[in-house]
């Protein structure tokens, strides 16, 4: 039997044609009392099934719980599904002898699968962000690290970038100080980036990690780290290391 309709709520069907009791559960109104481990832990449900068991021989099993998967849940036979039915009231016990009567006489068309219309790329991107930005924060990513991924994931997904179309490319930390890379600064003295990185590595304010300079505990007072739009080949998010001009006292400039 293909898919029933009740209460506005499909009930699903597995392969040997059982339903869905949770989906039952939702078209009687999800109330706890009515859930489908009560009715399962009932004596009548139990010798029921006993029953019902017995008289197939073994040739099929009225209940089964499937765990994950597509459509998890815990399926019955319709002799179950009515007992369920009567467990739960005699108004809805009414209406799902009729509904399956109407389907078996043709006077009820099995319902069809429910369709929604696609939600704008820009919309499915902002809907899939935070959920993955919870994950990610989960893994212990920072605040900032985990945005900019979290982006690049919804952009990989739905083909939209929402940091590009809100014309940002750099996310700040939280210090609002106005920051330099180590070009701009060396620049100021006529330095090069390479030697004034140098500098600051020998004033202990940073240290070269993996091709990339980190800062130290001593230079993270002054700098500011910055996660930009762009990522490793491995998916890392890249960190830009700027310094604020308190730096400049540190290394005798």
């Amino acid at each position: 039997m293909n898919h029933l309709m009740i209460a506005d709520v499909q009930i699903r069907t597995d392969e040997h044609d059982r339903f869905s009791l949770n989906d039952l559960h939702k078209a009687a109104g999800a109330e706890a009392r009515h859930q489908p481990a009560q009715f399962l832990r009932l004596d009548s449900t139990g010798a029921l099934v006993e029953e019902l068991a017995e008289e197939q021989g073994g040739m099929g099993n009225p209940i089964v719980t499937i765990n994950g998967g597509r459509s998890p849940g815990t399926f019955v036979s319709k002799e179950l599904v009515y007992a369920y039915a009567m467990w739960i009231s005699p108004k809805f016990h009414l209406q799902v002898i009729r509904t399956f009567d109407a389907v078996a006489t043709g006077k009820l068309a099995p319902a069809p699968s429910k369709t929604r219309a696609p939600k704008p790329p820009v919309l499915e991107a902002a809907a899939m962000i935070p959920p993955v930005l919870r994950a990610l924060r989960a893994c212990g990513i920072d605040k900032n690290a985990a945005v900019i991924s979290a982006n690049q994931i919804a952009a990989a997904q739905t083909g939209v970038n929402l940091l590009a179309m809100a014309g940002h490319s750099h996310l700040p930390t939280p210090s609002q100080q106005i920051c330099f890379t180590p070009t701009e600064l060396g620049k100021r003295f006529c330095q090069s980036a390479i030697t004034f990185n140098r500098r600051l590595a020998d004033a202990g304010l940073q240290e070269y990690i993996g091709g990339h300079w980190v800062p130290t505990e001593k230079g993270r007072q002054h700098a500011v780290v910055l996660d930009t739009g762009k990522a490793h080949g491995n998916g890392t998010p890249i960190q830009q290391v700027k310094w604020v001009d308190s730096v400049l006292a540190e290394i005798a400039l």
